[in-house]
C-alpha cells in the first residue's frame, strides 16, 4: 500500500518496528508527537512541518534501534517532500502521484510505497480530508 505524503514526511519501514524497536509498535507510537500519521504496516508516514521537527524526531526514531544516520546510511528511515519526491535516496521506497477524484480524476496526492508493494491503495491519516489538507494549500 502507500502512505499519503505531505510537508515533509518522515517514512518508516514496518518491518523495521517489529525487528528493531524493543516494545515494538507501541513503543513506536509513544515516541511519536501529535501529528499526522498514515500507516498501511508495511510503511508508516509522519508529516511535519517544521525542519527542527523533522531533525528531533528523526534522531528519536534512530535512538528507539532503526536505522538511520545523517550521512546517507537510510536503512529504515527515509524522507519525502510533497513537492520534491523523495529527499533521500533509498532503494526501497517509490515516490509517485495519482489523482483521488472520481474515476481517477483531480485532485492530486503525493504518496510513498515500498519499492516491492503490489498494494496501491492509499492510507491517510485518520480524519484526513483533501479540503483543507496541506495538499491542497500548496498542491504537489
Amino acid at each position: 500500500m502507500a502512505v499519503l505524503v505531505e510537508a515533509t514526511t518522515i517514512l518508516v519501514r514496518g518491518s523495521a518496528i517489529d525487528e528493531k524497536v524493543v516494545g515494538g509498535w507501541e513503543t513506536f507510537k509513544a515516541a511519536l508527537p501529535s501529528c499526522d500519521v498514515s500507516s498501511d504496516n508495511e510503511l508508516v508516514g509522519i508529516s511535519l512541518i517544521e525542519p527542527a521537527e523533522v531533525r528531533q524526531l528523526a534522531d528519536k526514531l534512530a535512538a528507539l534501534g532503526l536505522g538511520f544516520t545523517w550521512d546517507g546510511h537510510f536503512e529504515d528511515i527515509a524522507f519525502a517532500d510533497q513537492k520534491r519526491g523523495l529527499i533521500t535516496q533509498c532503494d526501497w521506497l517509490v515516490f509517485e502521484t495519482a489523482n483521488i477524484g472520481i474515476g481517477g480524476t483531480p485532485p492530486e496526492v503525493a504518496m510513498c510505497r515500498l519499492v516491492n508493494s503490489q498494494r496501491h491503495e492509499l492510507r491517510v491519516p485518520e480524519g484526513w480530508r483533501y479540503q483543507g489538507s496541506l495538499t491542497e494549500q500548496f498542491g504537489n
